[in-house]
């Protein structure tokens, strides 16, 4: 949600809240360990973050499409560090619990 405080016309965000995430394994011994689904305050579900694994342990990636030149370009993506955080830490806890 957006507000805008009248004093300081400074843009205040509160963060949605995560109210699920789905965990689904992947299969093989590749990088991606598994996908998940994220809903966000029981109104919007993003699907298609993954977990990985690379040289400094777990990480989330968010969705995303691979455009004509070959690059990725995210499909959705949280607008703060601090969101950013929340989905992140929230998918691996999940994560973890289901390893």
């Amino acid at each position: 949600m957006l507000r805008f405080s009248e004093n300081t016309r400074k843009e205040e965000f509160e963060l949605a809240e995560i109210t699920e995430v789905r965990i689904y394994k992947a299969r093989g011994d590749g990088a991606v360990k598994a996908y998940a689904s994220v809903s966000l305050d029981n109104e919007f579900v993003v699907k298609g973050l993954k977990v990985l694994e690379g040289e400094n342990g777990l990480w989330v990636s968010m969705p995303s499409r691979r455009l004509k030149d070959g690059s990725f370009q995210d499909v959705f993506h949280p607008a703060s560090k601090e969101a950013r955080e929340k989905i992140v830490n929230a998918v691996l806890e999940e994560y973890k619990k289901q390893a």
